[in-house]
């Protein structure tokens, strides 16, 4: 939300919601449930997604929080049907892992905020009270009809209205990009709907009219419609746009809203980084590696090329944090990551395993290959002056034999590390 509210408002708010809390871990269900029911207006519980749909359609809460993986339901597909029952509601997801997938269809179904476990319970009741403080401004805004003033020239994303089929208002952002100044400017310009929308999807790709394009979007209730806006005829390079809807009860008005496509896929590729990168190094991560390394192996089995696998960690890592401090050991981290990344092929996978520990998968590669690569890097980092000292690395090579499972692999290159520890460090097995 970006909106600070003082502890004594955040109480204020707190004693007016009603919150519903979704989590089948019983012990931290018992928990959370204690601390929460003390301080919000009431607190329903639930231990599975469909438990929770079915406490939501009783009690409308004005905040959800729930778990991602629960049986019966999982915390997605309730907040999915929450969205289609009422609109306004905060939900907020908590999990344990991190699953992009998950993640891709917390953004899709529109979850308001997302917080790992453990949860810290106080910064849960500071993000419920933000999302319930501004669940009451909506809902203010709505009470004085003020709900599509405040969207047509507060969203960055394209929005409009049509009334009995004729185009109505447009939101600021709207009105530039069709080369209009004013409301009365784009009424004059355009009727309707068909005169400036085309739209493009699996079925069909023909420009149509308001009420028809509304028809087609009640009949088929697809999860995204893409369209092209037309601003003139001469126009040959129009955009591509996701398109939503809204039908304002007991009325003709309808309020589209039009998200640019390359935006939004721009957000779905930097998310799915979020989770496949090291924070710290900027490599992959040990997710990411494991899910590589089971494609390749599928895929050698197949094709029989060579595979090779390098583990290899930081000589006494322990000793560089105890004498100089986290601060420079994460420097010394991301300097090896650096060393490393620079020096070896794009289609190699260097990820940070863990702690001070990388690997190295490199397909195409065999074993000779890959110790000479190991014995450079391994000289490559003595010679280096890493963030103003000095240090030593071990490596354990390895390359897949036919049969053998990710993990045997694995444990076999981990075990030569560790040789390489007892034989004195700075060294290369294999």
């Amino acid at each position: 939300m970006g909106v600070e509210i003082a502890d004594s408002e955040c109480e204020d708010i707190l004693k007016k919601i009603v919150v519903l809390y979704v989590e089948d871990d019983r012990e931290i269900h018992k928990q959370l449930s204690f601390f929460l029911r003390r301080r919000v207006k009431v607190l329903f519980s639930a231990f599975d997604g469909q438990e929770g749909l079915d406490v939501f359609k009783q009690q409308n809460p004005d905040v959800v929080v729930t778990d991602i993986r629960m049986p019966h339901m999982d915390g997605i597909q309730m907040a999915r049907h929450i969205r289609e029952i009422r609109h306004d509601t905060k939900i907020i997801v908590t999990t344990a892992f991190n699953d992009e997938e998950y993640f891709i269809k917390a953004i899709e179904a529109q979850i308001d905020s997302f917080m790992k476990k453990p949860i810290d319970p106080r910064q849960l009741l500071e993000t419920i009270s933000k999302l319930a403080s501004a669940c009451f401004q909506e809902r203010e805004l709505d009470e004085k009809n003020k709900l599509i003033g405040f969207i047509l020239n507060s969203l960055p994303n394209f929005i409009f209205t049509t009334r009995n089929a004729r185009l109505e208002f447009a939101n600021f952002p709207f009105l530039k990009y069709m080369n209009c100044n004013s409301i009365e400017e784009f009424q004059r310009k355009y009727k309707s709907l068909e005169d400036i929308l085309s739209v493009n999807t699996k079925y069909c790709d023909v420009a149509t009219g308001a009420m028809n394009l509304i028809n087609y979007l009640k009949e088929h209730k697809e999860d995204k419609t893409i369209v092209s806006i037309d601003t003139s005829k001469d126009n040959a390079s129009s955009r591509s746009y996701i398109l939503t809807y809204a039908h304002l009860p007991e009325t003709e008005t309808y309020v589209f809203s039009l998200h640019d496509v390359e935006h939004y896929e721009n957000k779905i590729k930097e998310l799915e980084s979020t989770t496949i990168t090291d924070e710290l190094t900027g490599l992959y991560n040990k997710r990411y590696f494991n899910k590589t390394l089971l494609m390749h192996i599928n895929n050698r089995q197949r094709y029989e090329y060579p595979l090779s696998l390098i583990f290899f960690d930081i000589d006494h890592f322990k000793v560089v944090n105890d004498n100089y401090g986290h601060l420079l050991g994460d420097c010394v981290l991301k300097e090896m990551a650096k060393l490393v990344s620079e020096q070896i092929r794009d289609q190699d996978v260097l990820a940070r395993w863990g702690g001070e520990e990388f690997v190295i998968l490199m397909p195409h590669i065999n074993l000779d290959a890959a110790v000479t690569i190991a014995q450079r890097l391994r000289a490559d980092i003595e010679a280096q002056n890493m963030c103003g000292i000095k240090i030593t690395s071990s490596f354990g090579v390895v390359t897949y034999t036919n049969a053998e499972t990710e993990n045997d692999f694995l444990n076999r290159a981990d075990a030569l590390l560790y040789e390489a520890k007892r034989a004195g460090r700075n060294q290369v097995c294999f």
